[in-house]
Parts: structure tokens; C-alpha cells; sequence
């Protein structure tokens, strides 16, 4: 058992899930960290960022508590697209086995899960663990609104960690409050859903991240320690409210109504980079997905049909 679950250790196993990997090979025992960033600049609505700088910039307190937790020296590394923050230790500390054991012997944010000790943990704990997932992987700008204008942010998981974002919602929803707006998911029929570009030869262009959106006011509470991310994000948020005004938030409470006309059949259903639960299915909307996927909403709906039936 991990000897504690503070509010530093919680804050770096939510870098770690969002884009982290665990390699150990001749002795050296490696943790590795990436920060990316799509474009070179953040934008909101007044305000525009050099994201390179400004993720340097904002480092510096994670890596003091890094640090102060494994006492080893971080190493820094910056490409054109991403910062790097490299843990090296030759030694079988206390933290390397703790991070192993949490991990359940995964290695890599391609299958990394959010451990059930931060399910299990308390508030503070669980919002720190959202907040260093959403300062690797969370992403606000005002390109991310909806159809009517409202500003979302978006916390992004790779394509083939399909149970992440389940996990993500159910921590949001159900342990801190914060409703979401939807989930699009790296598949075929969300991504890609009258075929068009399955038709034209790009038939794997469907398996992208899956992106978690929620409302920007409804983040405030999480929050960044990233601190463009966070102006940006306060920004946002209080667009949100003064042009729509403080709308009661909506959790997702399965089923909703499906509205679509005819359905496109997309072969790539049926590709094997889905995983088993929803191979050659098709699907309307996202919250299907959830479910076949294990949403916990999903199955107390079933159980409370099953009690009325």
C-alpha cells in the first residue's frame, strides 16, 4: 500500500496518466513527461499566449514538487512541439515502487488508468490528480466552443486508451461535480459519420484522441496551475456567464434522445485498434459508447430499469 496520497502525489499521478511512461532497462529506472502543445500560441478572447514560454515558465513549481518528492534532479527538455520533464534514479526507491504499484504495472498513458486510490481519496486529492491531467492534457482556447458559442475545455486522451475518458467522466460527474458536455470519441461513427473520408482512401483518419468536454465555468473549480491556461480559462468562463448567464448544470443521464436521420454503416466499425466491448458495433452517440465501455451512470440506469421492470 502507498505509505500516503497527498496533494503532491495526486497532482503528479494526473501528469503521469495524462502523458507520462515508465521505463526501466539496464538499471536506470525512467519516468518521462511530456507537455505538449499543438500550436505555438493559446488564444482567448483578448488574450494570446507563446505556449512554449509560458509551459517553461509555469514548470517551475512542478518540478520543486517533483523534487521534493523523489529527490532526484528533474531533467528539462523542449522540442518544437513539447516540453519533457525526465525522472532518472538508479535506486529501487519508496516512490519508484509506490508509482509502479498505482500504475498496476502499466507503462505508458496509451494504457495508464486512473487509480482507484484517487476514487477512493478526498476531494483536494481528486481535483489536484484533474488538475495535473489537465495541465499536460487539458486544453482551453476560444476555437473550443460550441455550436451556439460557448466556451468548453477539453481534456484530451490518446486513441488507444479507450476506458480513460469513462473514468475521467465518472471522477468529474460523479465525485467533484462538474457536469459534461459530451465526449467525442476517436471512432468511426463520431469522427467520421457519413463516411466522406473513408470514401476518399482515409479510412484511418477516425483514430484520434478522444476529446472530454465540459463548460469553462464548470472547470473553474479544478482550475490550472498552468497559468495561460488558467487566465485564459477565467476569461472564458466569465464570457460564458455574461452572455448566457448562470445556466443549472446538466449531468448526462442515460439514455438521451437520439435525433439523427439516415445513418452512414461505416465499415471501419469493425476495425481491430477498436477494443472487444465495442468492436462491429454501431453508434448514434457517444454515451452508447459509455456505456458499452462500463459508464457507471449507465449501469445504475440499467439497475433502476431492472427494478421498475
Amino acid at each position: 500500500m502507498l505509505d500516503y496520497l497527498d496533494v503532491d502525489v495526486a497532482y503528479f499521478l494526473g501528469l503521469l496518466v495524462a502523458r507520462g511512461s515508465i521505463i526501466e532497462a539496464g538499471g536506470v529506472k525512467r519516468i518521462t513527461i511530456e507537455f505538449p502543445f499543438r500550436n505555438m500560441y493559446a488564444e482567448g478572447i483578448h488574450k494570446t499566449f507563446n505556449q512554449r514560454d509560458q509551459i517553461i515558465i509555469s514548470l517551475q513549481d512542478p518540478i520543486k514538487r517533483i523534487n521534493e518528492l523523489t529527490d532526484v534532479q528533474i531533467n528539462q527538455h523542449t522540442t518544437e512541439k513539447a516540453v519533457y520533464l525526465t525522472i532518472e534514479t538508479l535506486k529501487n526507491t519508496i516512490f519508484w515502487r509506490n508509482v509502479k504499484m498505482l500504475m498496476r504495472a502499466k507503462t505508458s498513458y496509451y494504457e495508464f488508468s486512473i487509480p482507484k486510490e484517487i476514487f477512493e481519496a478526498d476531494e483536494k486529492i481528486k481535483v489536484e490528480f484533474v488538475r495535473g491531467y489537465a495541465d499536460v492534457a487539458g486544453y482551453v482556447r476560444v476555437s473550443n466552443r460550441d455550436q451556439v458559442g460557448r466556451h468548453r475545455v477539453y481534456l484530451d486522451v490518446l486513441n488507444p486508451n479507450w476506458h480513460l475518458p469513462v473514468q475521467l467522466c465518472h471522477l468529474l460527474q460523479d465525485h467533484l461535480g462538474v457536469p459534461t458536455a459530451t465526449i467525442t470519441y476517436g471512432h468511426p461513427n463520431l469522427r467520421d459519420p457519413q463516411g466522406k473520408d473513408y470514401k476518399q482512401g482515409n479510412r484511418g483518419s477516425w483514430a484520434r484522441e478522444h476529446q472530454y468536454k465540459t463548460y469553462c465555468e464548470y472547470f473553474l473549480k479544478i482550475g490550472f496551475y498552468m497559468r495561460h491556461k488558467q487566465e485564459i480559462l477565467e476569461e472564458l468562463a466569465d464570457y460564458n456567464i455574461r452572455k448566457f448567464g448562470k445556466i443549472e448544470p446538466e449531468f448526462c443521464s442515460p439514455p438521451k434522445q437520439i435525433k439523427v436521420k439516415k445513418k452512414y454503416r461505416h465499415p471501419e466499425v469493425k476495425s481491430v485498434s477498436l477494443p472487444k466491448e465495442i468492436r462491429g458495433k454501431q453508434y448514434k452517440s457517444y454515451w452508447e459508447i459509455c456505456a458499452d465501455l462500463g459508464c457507471p451512470r449507465y449501469q445504475m440506469w440499467l439497475k433502476t430499469q431492472s427494478k421498475l421492470g
